[in-house]
């Protein structure tokens, strides 16, 4: 009777080698990085720490010195708003100062008005007025302020106050027909506004 032979007992096999499967083989000794990489990684130097930290202070500089460019900046821009507000709160002071004044000579027109009304403007007391007046507003002049009485011209609500809108037979609507008080003006800086009565056109037409 013949015994079947267990493939253990076959010449030239070891014991393992029936047992063979795909994950059980062992690494190879030899299987390590691909020759080539192997000499790519030899040619690349060492990392030096003292490198890496001066390459880190170096961003860290540039970094500081871009924040104080922007702080630099920002102060410049600060220095120029506040030099403009003061610039700004000195006009509006200087301004204030010459209200009065500006009152005064609103007063003297009124009263030469008044006189060329009543028939005496040519009377030494009209004539004294109207000299006072002109004083008052060479002065004004001295001091940077221009008047404003723009009888004929278009309303410009920028620099003039309609105090009323009347019809008018030949000033076309919307331009100025009478300056109750004239307007003054630092440069394009108004000072005070010119009060004005505005044409509604001929009467009939939108006019009252």
């Amino acid at each position: 009777m013949t015994t079947s032979r267990s493939t253990h007992d076959e010449p030239g096999l070891p014991e393992s080698s029936a047992d063979l499967r795909p994950d059980a083989v062992p690494p190879l000794a030899d299987e390590a990085l691909d020759p080539r990489d192997a000499a790519e990684a030899g040619d690349l130097p060492p990392t030096d720490p003292v490198e890496e930290k001066l390459a880190a202070l170096a961003q860290e500089a540039l970094a500081a010195r871009d924040a104080h460019l922007r702080a630099e900046a920002e102060l410049q821009n600060a220095r120029r708003r506040h030099r403009r507000d003061l610039e700004d709160a000195e006009r509006a002071g200087a301004d204030r100062l010459l209200h009065p004044v500006i009152a005064l000579v609103d007063d003297l027109d009124r009263a030469l008005d008044a006189a060329v009304t009543a028939g005496t403007g040519e009377s030494a007391l009209a004539q004294g007025v109207a000299l006072a007046r002109q004083r008052l507003l060479d002065g004004l002049q001295a001091a940077g302020l221009e008047t404003t009485a723009p009888v004929g011209a278009p309303f410009d609500p920028h620099t003039q106050e309609a105090l009323v809108h009347a019809p008018s037979a030949t000033v076309p609507a919307g331009h100025v027909v009478q300056v109750i008080a004239r307007g003054f003006a630092r440069g394009e800086r108004v000072v005070r506004a010119a009060r004005v009565v505005v044409s509604s056109g001929p009467a009939g037409e939108g006019g009252a």
